[in-house]
């Protein structure tokens, strides 16, 4: 078998685990979909959709799709949104959607700080049908049909950006399960997200954007992204991240090798018009699944007001 049954099997023979939460490299042009409180942030209707795959070629490697809109107020004080994810690895599937809302505060002319909340349901199934036993025999551990489980799910933010500088903080996966109902269904275990990047002009058609984001559970080591971009006459950005695992907060399992959650990723975007954008994403793993690549292509669509319609150049954050 392929090594992604292998570790499912591992799974299901040792009862519940967590789920941990999609991997997306595209984050870094739409936080709606990490954090709450990004909601409304453009001030303008805000159109995003991303398909991912991960490890292409390997038999059960996840897949991931998001679809998300926001929007704010005519005044930009609320903020308003909409987003939904699709995410399989193997037999398990994750099917959810959220409503989100924020609170936005001028704190200058141009500092603002977004407060948001997300409330909404996720549904986590798990296909018996689709695992393949090296027996003929039936192993009683493995359900032989689907095993379903609807949950809600709630999550908080905060962001903060100026027209250079931004920051956020949330968490996601606030409402706790025990998970004694379905021992084989993996519930969600709740996550930290901390992101923060700046932007500085290097010539009149060149700005360089670095950022980072923190992602923690408390329970495995920490993953942190380190991003850098480059735009090119306000239309195209090019540029990579570095994603590694560090133990920050936990103490990894003796067995639990570091440098096994280390990746990079090359990233472009391109703004057709400065309604249009398209992305790409090409991810490689520097550890054993380094044979696997991992693609992301994403689509997004603005649609300005009356009196923005002039402005030809695209947010930053």
């Amino acid at each position: 078998m392929r090594k992604i049954w292998v570790i499912l099997g591992l799974l299901l023979a040792n009862g519940a685990y967590a789920q941990q939460a999609p991997q997306y490299t595209q984050y870094i042009f739409n936080e709606l979909i990490i954090n709450p409180a990004y909601a409304g942030s453009k001030e303008i209707i805000n159109i995003n959709a991303t398909h991912r795959s991960q490890w292409t070629g390997l038999e059960g490697a996840p897949t991931t799709q998001t679809l998300s809109v926001d929007g704010a107020s005519r005044n930009g004080r609320i903020g308003w949104g909409f987003n939904a994810v699709n995410d399989e690895l193997g037999v398990q599937k994750q099917s959810g959607v959220y409503a989100n809302l924020a609170v936005r505060l001028n704190l200058s002319e141009t500092a603002k700080l977004g407060l948001g909340f997300a409330g909404g349901a996720s549904q986590y199934t798990l296909d018996g049908t689709k695992l393949k036993p090296g027996s003929t025999k039936p192993d009683m551990a493995i359900p032989q049909g689907r095993e379903t489980e609807l949950l809600p799910d709630a999550r908080v933010g905060l962001f903060f950006n100026t027209e250079r500088f931004y920051t956020g903080f949330s968490v996601a996966n606030l409402i706790p399960f025990k998970g004694e109902d379905n021992l084989l269904i993996a519930t969600p275990r709740r996550h930290y997200f901390l992101s923060t990047g700046y932007v500085v002009d290097l010539g009149p058609n060149f700005q360089f954007k670095p950022s980072i984001m923190v992602k923690e559970d408390f329970e495995s080591p920490t993953n942190v992204d380190l991003n850098a971009f480059i735009l090119l006459s306000e239309r195209i950005w090019l540029g990579g991240s570095y994603r590694t695992a560090a133990p920050l907060f936990s103490k990894p399992q003796e067995d639990y090798e570091l440098n096994g959650r280390n990746a990079w990723a090359a990233i472009a975007q391109l703004y057709v018009t400065p309604k249009l954008r398209i992305g790409y994403s090409y991810d490689m793993s520097l550890n054993d699944m380094k044979d696997f690549a991992s693609h992301e292509v994403s689509v997004g669509f603005y649609f300005f007001k009356k009196q923005d319609a002039h402005m030809m150049t695209p947010r930053y954050f």
